[in-house]
Parts: C-alpha cells; sequence; structure tokens
C-alpha cells in the first residue's frame, strides 16, 4: 500500500528537533487518539534527525506482559543481561557507548504499553542523560508513573497531537483520489473522519486489520444488549435527546453507553443531545446492523419523534427520513414537508428519495408537484413534464405553484421558450410567476426582456420576498449581459439584502443572487471582480453546501479564471464542477463545462482540445442560450489549437454575432477582439460601433495590433486590461509592446514592457496564444531584475525585500544593474519610462 504524503505537522517536528538539539530538554511526549499519526511523527523526526542515532522501541500489549519485554533494541547483542539493576546498567552502557544525549534519540511508540520494568529503563536514560527519548502515548490511556514524573520534572516537551486541518485532508484525499470526489462526499469524509488520517485511511480503502474499524468493533462487542441498543439507537438518530434515548433504551443503558466513551451527551439550547463519540462508530455500527434489525430502529426512532409537536425545525426532516428508513410512511404529509427541508438544505437526492416515498404512501397532485420540483432541479426535466401534464389546479395558490414548476420543466426538457412563457399565463400575473419569467427570458438569452420583466416585478412593493430574489437574480445577470454593470450591482444589493433576512423561508436565495451579480461581472466585462464573487461563494458551500451549489461556483469560478488566463486555476475547478454536473445538471450546465474545458486545453497548445469540444457538442440542447456565444469563443481557440485558422476566425466571428443578436456589448467586443488574437483581421469599424467601454478598450488594442508601431498604445490597453483582470489578453498587449519597441530601437522600453508582460503572464502559466508566441521578446534584464525593477516604482528596497524575502543589499544590486541597462538613474526616470513620458 502506498504510503501517503507527510502533512500538517511540520511545527510539531520542527519543535521536537530543536528540543533535541538545545540543552533544556531531555525528552518529549506525544499525546493523540488512535489514528491521529503519533507514530508517522516519531518517524518524521526521526528522519529529519539525519546523522543520529535513533533506536526504535516499539510497545506492544504482548511485549508488556514480558519484563524489559520491549528493550531488545537497547541492549547488547550477545550479552546476557540478568536482573533488573544489571538491565538498567547494561542499557545505560549501551548508551552511553553509542555517544549519549546529543549522539541517541530513543523512540518509544505507544509508551502506555511499556511494562513498568521497561519505563524504568527509559526514564533513568533520560534522567542520565544517556539519550534524549520521544515517546508517544495514546491519549486517555494510563502511563507509567516513571514517565509522567520525567514530564512532570520539566525534564520533558508535551505535545498533544491536534486533528488535521482541514486543508491537510482534502490534500490526503487528493492523493488517494486524483480524479477526484463528489463534494457531498468529500464533506461526508471530513465529518466522519474529523481530522484523523487513520480514520480516514479506513473509509477511502476500507477497514484494514488492527485499523480503526477493528477497534471500534471490539468495543461494541464487549457491550451487553441495552447498551448496544442505546449505542444504535443514536447512531440512526444522532444528535438524538437524551430524554428519547432513555425513553426507548432505559436511563441504565444510556448512562452505560456513556460511561462506555461511546456516546457523549451535549447540551443544545434548551436540550440535552446525545452523540456518538466519534463518528466512526456510527459508520461501523450501521453498516454492521441488518436491514431488519435497522428497519425496527428506525421505526422506534419515528414513532416516538411523531409523538411530539414537531416543534423543531428540523423535526419533519427527522421524522420523515426515520418513516421512509422504517419502510413505514404513516404520516406523508410530514414526509413531503422533509422532501422540501432537504431542497432548502441542498440535498436532492435525500429530497427526491422522500418526495418519491411521499407520493407513493398518498398520490395526488401535491406529491406530484413536489417530485417533479425536484426532478426538474436535479437536471431530469423531461420526467418532470409527465409529472405534471394535468390541467392546472384549480385554486390560485395550487395554479400559481404549478405553473411555475411546469414552466421550468417545459424549458429545461426541450428548450420551448414560448410554450414555457405560455405557461407561466396560468398564473394570472403574479409577481412571484413574473420573476420566474424573467429568469427563464435571461437564460434564453433574451436580456433585454428578462431586465424589463425583472424591473416590473422590482418595481412593486407589494412583490413577496421569492420574487425580488428571483427578480434581482434575472435582472443583475441581465443587466450585466446588457452590460450595464452598475446597473447590475445595484439590483443585486437589493436581492442579496432581502434573500439575507428570509433565509428560513428562500434558502437557496443568498446563493441565487450571487450568481447573478457573478454572471453580470464576466458579461459586463469585469473578470477579477467574478472571481472575487465566486471564490466567496465556493468557499461558503464547500463549506457546507449541495454538490449542485459546489459545482456551479467551481463553474463560475472556473470561467473566471479562463477568462483571466489563470489556466490551472480554470482546468482544476471546471474539472469539478465537471464531475457535479454528471450527477446533477439543473441549467444545463454541463455541455458549457466541457467547452470551457476545451478551450483551456486549447489554450494551452493541447490539439486533444477538439476532443472535448466534440464531447460537450454531444451535450447541446436549446435551452440555455445565454451561455452561446462563449461556447462559440471556446470553440475557436479549440479550432486554433487544432490548426485550423480559418475555421478559427470563423467560430469568433460567430461569436460576436451571436452576442449581437443578444444585445451582449461586452461579449461581443471581446469576442471581436478575438479575431485579432488569433490572427485574423478584426473588423475595426464593427468594434468602434460598440457602446460599450470594453468595446473602446479592445478598438484601441485591435487598431495598435495593426499598427507598424502602436507600442504606447498597446501598453495603455495592456494596463487597462489588467486593471479588469483580463491577465493573459494584458500579458499578451505587453508582449507585443515589447516586440515593437525592441524594433524600433527604444531598448529600455522593451526590457520594461517585457518586464511587465513576465510579471503578468506568470499568472497565465501554460499559455501558448498566438500573440505570445509571434512577438516573443526576452530583453535584457534578469527575471529577478525585471521583478524587482516593477515593485521600483511603488516601493521602497527595504518592503522590496521584505515581501521577495532578500537583503536589502541584494535589491539594491539588482536595481542598479536593471537601471544600468535602462540607462536611468532614478525611480522618478523609471516612473516616467512606465509611463511613457521618458524618451528612451
Amino acid at each position: 500500500m502506498v504510503m501517503w504524503p507527510f502533512e500538517g505537522r511540520d511545527e510539531e517536528v520542527a519543535r521536537i528537533v530543536s528540543a533535541f538539539r538545545g540543552h533544556d530538554l531531555d525528552a518529549a511526549m506525544v499525546t493523540a487518539p488512535a489514528g491521529v499519526g503519533k507514530t508517522r511523527l516519531a518517524r518524521q523526526v526521526a528522519h529529519r534527525l539525519d546523522g543520529v542515532r535513533t533506536v526504535w522501541i516499539g510497545a506492544t500489549r504482548a511485549a508488556g506482559t514480558i519484563p524489559f519485554g520491549a528493550l531488545a533494541p537497547l541492549l547488547p547483542d550477545g550479552e546476557p543481561v540478568g536482573g533488573p539493576l544489571n538491565t538498567v546498567l547494561a542499557a545505560a552502557r549501551q548508551a552511553g557507548d553509542w555517544g549519549g544525549r546529543h549522539a541517541v534519540v530513543i523512540v518509544v511508540d505507544d509508551a502506555h504499553l511499556l511494562d513498568e520494568g521497561s519505563a524504568t529503563v527509559v526514564a533513568h536514560l533520560a534522567g542520565r542523560r544517556l539519550g534524549f527519548v520521544l515517546m508517544t502515548a495514546r491519549a486517555g490511556e494510563p502511563v507509567a508513573d516513571v514517565l509522567l514524573r520525567l514530564c512532570a520534572d520539566e525534564g520533558a516537551q508535551r505535545l498533544e497531537l491536534a486533528p488535521l486541518p482541514a486543508a491537510v485532508i482534502d490534500r490526503l484525499i487528493a492523493h488517494e483520489r486524483p480524479a477526484g470526489l463528489a463534494a457531498r462526499e468529500r464533506r461526508r469524509l471530513h465529518a466522519v473522519a474529523q481530522g484523523n488520517p487513520l480514520a480516514l485511511s479506513e473509509l477511502l480503502r476500507g477497514a484494514r486489520p488492527g485499523g480503526l474499524t477493528d477497534l471500534v468493533m471490539s468495543r461494541l462487542a464487549a457491550l451487553d444488549p441495552g447498551t448496544r441498543r442505546a449505542v444504535e439507537l443514536v447512531a440512526c438518530g444522532e444528535p438524538l435527546p437524551v430524554s428519547m434515548l432513555e425513553r426507548l433504551a432505559g436511563p441504565a443503558a444510556a448512562i452505560a453507553a456513556e460511561d462506555a466513551g461511546l456516546v457523549v451527551a451535549e447540551r443544545s439550547g434548551a436540550r440535552t443531545q446525545a452523540r456518538l463519540g466519534h463518528p466512526l462508530y456510527g459508520e461501523v455500527l450501521r453498516a454492521a446492523m441488518d436491514p431488519a434489525g435497522a428497519a425496527r430502529v428506525y421505526g422506534d426512532l419515528a414513532g416516538a419523534l411523531l409523538a411530539t409537536a414537531l416543534r423543531r425545525r428540523e423535526d419533519p426532516l427527522r421524522a420523515a427520513l426515520w418513516q421512509v428508513e422504517a419502510g413505514a410512511v404513516t404520516r406523508a404529509g410530514v414526509v413531503r414537508e422533509g422532501a422540501r427541508q432537504a431542497v432548502g438544505r441542498e440535498d436532492l437526492g435525500l429530497a427526491e428519495r422522500l418526495a418519491r416515498a411521499a407520493r407513493a404512501a398518498e398520490p395526488g397532485p401535491d406529491s406530484d408537484r413536489l417530485l417533479a420540483e425536484i426532478l426538474a432541479y436535479r437536471g431530469r426535466a423531461e420526467e418532470a413534464v409527465r409529472l405534471l401534464s394535468a390541467p392546472a389546479p384549480g385554486g390560485p395558490a395550487d395554479r400559481v405553484a404549478w405553473a411555475i414548476t411546469r414552466a421550468d420543466a417545459v424549458y429545461w426538457s426541450g428548450g420551448d421558450t414560448d410554450a414555457a412563457l405560455s405557461t407561466l399565463d396560468a398564473a394570472g400575473g403574479h409577481l412571484t410567476a413574473e420573476a420566474s419569467r424573467a429568469w427563464l427570458q435571461c437564460f434564453d438569452g433574451r436580456c433585454a426582456d428578462a431586465a424589463r420583466t425583472a424591473g416590473a416585478v422590482l418595481d412593486r412593493p407589494e412583490a413577496e420576498p421569492r420574487a425580488v430574489v428571483w427578480a434581482a437574480t434575472a435582472g443583475a445577470a441581465a443587466a450585466g449581459f446588457l452590460g450595464r454593470g452598475a446597473d447590475a450591482g445595484a439590483i443585486a444589493a437589493r436581492g442579496v439584502a432581502v434573500a439575507a433576512a428570509h433565509t428560513a423561508a428562500i434558502p437557496w436565495g443568498p446563493v441565487e443572487v450571487r450568481v447573478g451579480a457573478c454572471l453580470a461581472h464576466l458579461a459586463s466585462g469585469s473578470p477579477a471582480a467574478a472571481t472575487a464573487v465566486s471564490a466567496e461563494g465556493y468557499a461558503q458551500v464547500r463549506r457546507g453546501g449541495a454538490a449542485m451549489m459546489v459545482s456551479g461556483w467551481a463553474l463560475y469560478g472556473g470561467l473566471a479564471a479562463l477568462a483571466r488566463g489563470h489556466l490551472d486555476g480554470a482546468d482544476r475547478l471546471l474539472a469539478e464542477a465537471r464531475a457535479g454536473f454528471e450527477v446533477d445538471d439543473t441549467f444545463r450546465l454541463h455541455r458549457h463545462c466541457l467547452a470551457a474545458r476545451a478551450a483551456v486545453a486549447a489554450l494551452r497548445g493541447d490539439r486533444d482540445a477538439a476532443a472535448l469540444t466534440a464531447r460537450a457538442d454531444t451535450l447541446a440542447h436549446p435551452a440555455n442560450r445565454l451561455f452561446a456565444p462563449w461556447v462559440q469563443t471556446w470553440r475557436a481557440w479549440s479550432h486554433h489549437a487544432a490548426g485550423d485558422h480559418a475555421a478559427a476566425v470563423a467560430a469568433a466571428v460567430r461569436a460576436a454575432d451571436l452576442a449581437r443578436e443578444c444585445g451582449m456589448p461586452a461579449v461581443e467586443a471581446l469576442a471581436g477582439y478575438d479575431v485579432a488574437r488569433l490572427g485574423g483581421r478584426p473588423d475595426l469599424r464593427r468594434l468602434a460601433a460598440i457602446d460599450h467601454e470594453v468595446g473602446r478598450l479592445v478598438t484601441a488594442a485591435a487598431r495598435a495590433l495593426g499598427d507598424r508601431d502602436g507600442a504606447g498604445d498597446l501598453e495603455a490597453a495592456a494596463r487597462d486590461f489588467a486593471e479588469r483582470g483580463y491577465d493573459l489578453h494584458a500579458a499578451e498587449a505587453y508582449g507585443v509592446a515589447a516586440h515593437r519597441h525592441h524594433r524600433h530601437g527604444r531598448a529600455a522600453l522593451a526590457d520594461l514592457a517585457t518586464a511587465s508582460a513576465a510579471g503578468i503572464g506568470a499568472r497565465c502559466a501554460g499559455a501558448v496564444t498566438p500573440l505570445l508566441r509571434r512577438n516573443a521578446f526576452t530583453g535584457r534584464l534578469t527575471p529577478r531584475e525585471r521583478q524587482i525593477l516593477l515593485l521600483a516604482a511603488e516601493h521602497t528596497s527595504a518592503r522590496i525585500a521584505e515581501s521577495l524575502g532578500l537583503a536589502v543589499a541584494t535589491v539594491n544590486n539588482n536595481l542598479a544593474r536593471a537601471y544600468d541597462k535602462l540607462g536611468i538613474g532614478s525611480r522618478d526616470e523609471l516612473r516616467a519610462l512606465l509611463d511613457g513620458r521618458h524618451p528612451r
């Protein structure tokens, strides 16, 4: 079995190594629960102490039954030892022969298993400074008094290993599963392992002899039936009110389970809740339960909870799940409410399961509509349409809910926008249905219609919070695509405020509005702002969101990274998004995710990008026309990577045409500029006619590319590109400017432009666009001189030295060499060069 990399314990290793190399301490004691990594830490310390003799004593229960049974590595080979005193003397003599305190490290693994005699010898060697002793011990286990006194006398350093942090667990998961894991499975691993690498290994690789699973099973096997039932109830229902546990298992069994350390009681508000001592206990116990026994336990739990008033917010979901797990739905209305709560918690798999169980137990329009809504969320709109094929219900509230659900299903199943929008007419102009209309219009690329519809809803003070949130989401996105970034920001801000005030009723609201804002930034030409929004959303849902939400934010973050030319980040995020969309694809985004990954591959010069594009085309669907211009742009780069220049240019022109048809000025401008980036002849008159700041930016850049010189204009465009976050565009423009300066004999300006291109281009590692290749110019400055020179325009040498980890003298020497090469002598002249005011 491949060993995992050593992660997350560098500080502890450094502390122990420092204690050994110092003079004040003669021992270290590392304690932690089983599986946290005590032994691995000790081995890493031994590895770090190169040139020092390491003596490894592995204490075991078997050796602990034999006096001095663990000390064989400390005793001279072939020399009879005799009684206890002779054993102590022989070990001391051996350690002294090896060199003593600063030459010998004695590692005692699982020191809590040492017999008293062996513990006495170890303490003697440390006390006489005949070796540095590093001990590991399991937390909560008794350790020999002589070793405890060694630590208490301040002659030893004590470290309690904390669980590994989440970021380290993520790296271990990535090492074991390089292809990635679904977000829900990743969160389960975090929750169950709780920072314990051995528990994580058990979960990823399966139980192994001697692992934590065996340890848990041995503890469970020792329980009497009543106590085991108490633990089973908690395993299936945690967190479980202690009052309910005592009612079902009896007070004595509940106390015995707690005394055994398998169950802990925690205060939660007015309740005292019972939980398992470690999540792994539940995993092991539930796996060991036979189906009939598990059903009985869940039935008991459901009956006990349904006998209450279900006052707590989570009670309906728990009562629903327990009924379904028991195989006996006695109150279908509670199961439907539980399914709605599961949707709110973004667990669509559970929501579908509960909705199907409720429908089987109590068929009817309410059950059909609920299941259809969940199926549409899961990207299975065709099934949803079949469930809602009956005429609209008679009651006004039912008609509104039916119209919204059916319209969504009709659109996402077949892309028939007119049929979907006419379905909403059954709601009679209800503002929530009109907000849903705005969202469908936006996804269909009818951004002007979406903006008008959303605006009409937002203008009505009587609109309910759900209508405001949906209208703000659609309105912000539509305004961004229409090039009205400021309007988009104001609309999103209103939506965020309403969503934050009504999260209980609209749990997805805050996420939805932020998605609208993110799309607005992307579409209006601000990918840096889109990156910030998507990073915040991604971090939040990774901590506790559904796989669908994680996939969505991974996609939007990936698209922002792609727009900026940050190819490594884009590929990583898009790969994660694709894994989620293969399970739930509510908004038909899987195709766009594949197409964007093709563009990433193409920008790296990978000729296989065309294969990814072809796979994306197999998922083509008439719904979600909003991203169509971007898809064509990504196709253009795929054609370029395959060597088909004409097809690449034609695809970029087609992207601009689609963007114009939809009224997307910034998207059209950037697609038109891609014609120039791909080596074609851009339509300058068309670009100049685009009334948007991005249009003006790319027009200036395209004209400068076509000039014989134009270096100054290219540098100005590069600065504007960089300010918006288009780093790859900026690096290209700086690179061309450097080449033009060099060609016209402006060596200093060429070097500075090259430095700027290299600095920004470092964020776009692996990119091989035509402008980067064709205008490659290295200049006379070294990479370090370029780095320091650009910083010197804004920062002192001391500040530069601090940020780069260099000596101030090193900074000044590099700066002096750079000044000499550029023919300047001060920061003022440097700034003048950078601003284009210097003649060189």
